[in-house]
């Protein structure tokens, strides 16, 4: 049994991050390994969901307070002064290295690029450190490319989600091996008890956002001219883009158009005629096609290069071009000709998509290394690991006690000179 400590990039599950390494947690503490998992945030944040299913799996969860846990140049913008975030940083980074003594950790994993403070800690204990990495160094996660350096510096070993990000970061980080995985999310198939329908739906499942690229699919639904046709957008959404995607229905007089908002579970509310499309302009995998897989439902999909990276595990559904509207209108017109030969060859597809998405097949390469022993790599860190050290409280003590040593030498020196 082995004591493994994560590091959790939000505490919530609104990410792809957060659900498929939940799932990993719960794995290996059904194994027999203990794991504990540090998040940012209060036990008064909204977070009782995230709270309640960590403790029915007996994932050790606490939250530490910070004012930034991400990079300084990540994605989600900077609260308070520099010289707090620093306090802040160094106050996560002492917490984290208080849990790696206090329980004997044999290793820290950090869940996403966008956190240092688990391999600083790691490194300042001389343990080794696990780093998963979900995220394209593209757009709004570019700014990592500078990082690469630190990444591999503070690695035992890196993982990256399997496929197009795998294959880029091995030419990216040349002093160390990325080895791969595949995301995980565990799925209750409701196939099985699917509703019945008279009619077809078009049906997207996701967050409304920019990134997810909602406006292509509906550009190509007003190709379609289809007035018995529902296209329905399941997931909350970002307020600025929604309104975008609301004033273009409006203005095209666009009907049978519907936004949710959130649920549960919203493959419960698909029916026997859907078809899923996910028009990406950017995914790390695409959880949502791997779960469409599951529970039978015909898809399209873009062919961002996360998707590209499912897509090669699975090998089914239909691709097209993302960006190219009138590509993705005609290949929804030709699946919608032929939906019942598309839907009875997507029901057959499942069990083949459920034994090649077992929990132990995609995260095959990290369970395996968790198992055997972990060999640390000497870390320079340890030279001036006590300069990490912090304490809002003794730190001033120590500055005050610096000046009046500086003034006594003052003194001493002005009267013995």
């Amino acid at each position: 049994m082995k004591t493994l400590i994560f590091i959790s990039p939000t505490g919530t599950f609104d990410n792809g991050a957060e659900i498929s390494i939940f799932n990993l947690m719960k794995y290996l503490v059904a194994s027999g390994d203990r794991v504990i998992n540090l998040a940012p945030g209060s036990d008064f944040d909204n977070k009782k969901d995230y709270k309640r299913k960590c403790l029915d799996t007996g994932i050790e969860l606490h939250f530490l307070p910070s004012i930034k846990w991400w990079w300084e140049d990540a994605p989600g913008g900077l609260s308070g002064t520099e010289v707090s975030r620093a306090t802040s940083y160094r106050e996560n980074i002492n917490s984290i290295r208080h849990f790696i003594r206090e329980n004997q950790a044999d290793c820290v994993i950090t869940n996403t690029v966008n956190m240092f403070q688990g391999a600083m800690a790691a490194a300042s204990e001389s343990v080794p450190h696990f780093w998963l990495i979900h995220e394209f160094p593209e757009n709004e996660f570019a700014y990592y490319l500078d990082k690469i350096d630190f990444i591999q510096d503070y690695s035992t070993q890196i993982y990256a989600v399997s496929g197009k990000l795998h294959d880029k970061l091995n030419r990216l980080f040349t002093q160390k091996e990325v080895k791969s995985f595949s995301p995980y999310s565990e799925i209750i198939p409701t196939h099985s008890r699917i509703k019945a329908a008279d009619r077809h739906r078009i049906v997207s499942v996701g967050r409304l956002t920019k990134r997810k690229n909602q406006l292509e699919l509906i550009k190509a639904y007003e190709k379609l001219k289809r007035t018995d046709l529902e296209l329905v957008f399941i997931g909350a959404w970002d307020a600025d883009y929604k309104k975008i995607c609301s004033d273009y229905i409006r203005e095209r007089k666009l009907k049978n158009i519907h936004f949710t908002g959130n649920l549960d579970n919203p493959w419960e509310e698909l029916t026997d005629k859907d078809i899923c499309v996910f028009p990406s302009a950017m995914e790390t995998f695409g959880l949502v096609y791997v779960e469409a897989l599951l529970n039978g439902i015909p898809v399209v999909l873009s062919n961002n290069p996360g998707h590209l990276s499912a897509y090669e595990i699975f090998d089914f559904g239909k691709l097209y071009d993302q960006g190219n509207v009138d590509q993705l209108a005609s290949s929804l017109k030709i699946l919608l000709e032929n939906f019942d030969l598309e839907k009875r060859e997507a029901v057959n597809f499942i069990p083949i998509a459920e034994e090649r998405y077992q929990i132990q097949n995609v995260y095959a390469t990290i369970i395996n290394d968790l198992k055997n022993p972990i060999d640390y790599i000497p870390n320079s860190i340890r030279h001036i690991k006590n300069l990490l050290s912090h304490n809002e409280r003794k730190s001033k003590l120590a500055n005050i006690e610096f000046k009046v040593r500086l003034s006594i030498q003052r003194i001493k020196h002005h009267f013995f000179r």
